[in-house]
């Protein structure tokens, strides 16, 4: 609600690395999970509310693994508490079918995800 001497509630949610991106790009780029954690820390102390992070496999590369999630997810549990919400990707990226895209999801059952429904709705 918003009105005379009221501010509507706002949320800053940072996304910090992307799926296609990487260290060539900008070699400050977050990628593994500690990197991923320190920026968490770092951006909840600039006043974001959720950090949407994408995991990339061994060489870089986008990737849909609950495993690489969890323990993406626990890394920066770890270095944020519950102070900031985590939001992982079911991005295809040209690379993931939906049934992965949202087996991914269901493996993991995060607090929250991003979907693009044109990725998953014929």
């Amino acid at each position: 609600m918003t009105g005379p001497g009221l501010i509507a509630p706002t949320a800053i949610a940072v996304a910090p690395n992307g799926g296609r991106r990487g260290k060539r790009d900008h070699p400050a780029l977050p990628i593994g999970p500690r990197e991923l954690a320190r920026t968490a820390a770092a951006c909840l102390e600039a006043g974001a509310a959720m950090i949407h992070a994408h995991v990339r496999d061994r060489d870089g590369g986008h990737l849909l693994d609950a495993h690489a999630y969890r323990e993406t997810t626990k890394a920066i549990h770890d270095a944020v508490g519950e102070r900031l919400i985590i939001q992982i990707t079911s991005e295809a990226v040209g690379q993931y079918q939906p049934a992965e895209q949202m087996a991914v999801v269901r493996a993991t059952r995060p607090e929250a995800v991003s979907l693009a429904l044109r990725e998953l709705v014929a």
